[in-house]
């Protein structure tokens, strides 16, 4: 993801360093041509001047001439002379115009050249912001992962109500049940660390109440973890089946369904639903 934006800040560089330079091309062959004109003008003036000065010099002639047949040549050739002027006039454009033209142009590429420059800096001050933005994400998905592979996981997880018998020979099946059994599989991770593990079991009764018999709990740090029921296992970095029976408190003891949540001290690693009907 890092080399796409570089990437793209270096074509971003490229397309307006190459707007640039036609930009630069496009003012210098502007002020060529500007130049060009400017000395085509002034030949063109001065044929018309060298015209001008022929033309009053055959009018001071006119003087001594007293044919019909000269004097409407030379009526005809002012006439030409001032034709061809003003024909030179309306094809020749004016240099104050041009001008005029060029420097608009160029604050037009200044502002234009200002407003790049100032979307660079703010593309770069998002690119810098959103590589910290990353740099955070990247780091809390490394330590996430890590987390994950050292959390220790329950699975096959299932729950069964059990009634203790008073006599062998009775058969009270109207008795609520009295004890929830609970088993499950510590499922085997190579990057967790071998040893016993303590492990705690917590059932919700339908009505959101943890089941403690004897008010048993962990706390840490002000985090308090009501639970059910306590064990052990020693874990060997493979797959461990372990159960266990949570003692039931009477009055908390109905109908519905309960939710069995077992904890690796404050880490849930598993959870399942028991029904009782």
């Amino acid at each position: 993801m890092s080399f796409k934006k570089r990437t793209f800040i270096k074509i971003s560089f490229t397309i307006l360093t190459f707007l640039v330079l036609l930009l630069f091309f496009g003012y210098y062959n502007i002020c060529a041509k500007y130049d060009a004109l400017l000395d085509q003008s002034n030949t063109e003036n001065r044929l018309l001047q060298n015209q001008f000065d022929e033309i009053l010099k055959k009018y001071d002639s006119l003087n001594v001439v007293t044919e019909k047949e000269e004097a409407v040549e030379v009526d005809k050739a002012i006439k030409n002379a001032m034709e061809d002027s003003k024909r030179f006039n309306q094809n020749v454009k004016n240099p104050i115009s041009d001008t005029k033209t060029i420097e608009n142009q160029i604050y037009n590429l200044k502002t234009k050249i200002g407003e790049d420059s100032n979307e660079i800096i703010k593309i770069n001050g998002n690119i810098t912001k959103n590589k910290k933005i990353l740099l955070q994400l990247e780091s809390y998905k490394k330590n996430e992962s890590k987390a994950k592979h050292d959390k220790l996981n329950a699975i096959n997880l299932n729950a069964r109500g059990v009634k203790i018998l008073s006599d062998l020979y009775s058969k009270s099946r109207g008795k609520k049940i009295q004890q929830i059994r609970v088993c499950f599989t510590l499922e085997g991770n190579e990057f967790v660390r071998n040893g016993n593990k303590q492990l705690y079991v917590q059932v919700v009764n339908p009505k959101n109440q943890i089941i403690s018999v004897k008010d048993t709990y962990l706390e840490l740090d002000n985090v308090k973890l009501i639970y059910s029921a306590k064990m052990e296992a020693l874990y060997n970095k493979k797959d461990v089946d372990v159960c266990t029976y949570v003692d039931l408190e009477a009055d908390k003891t109905i109908k519905g369904k309960y939710i069995i949540n077992i904890y690796n001290s404050f880490s849930k690693i598993g959870s399942t639903i028991f029904e009782y009907d």
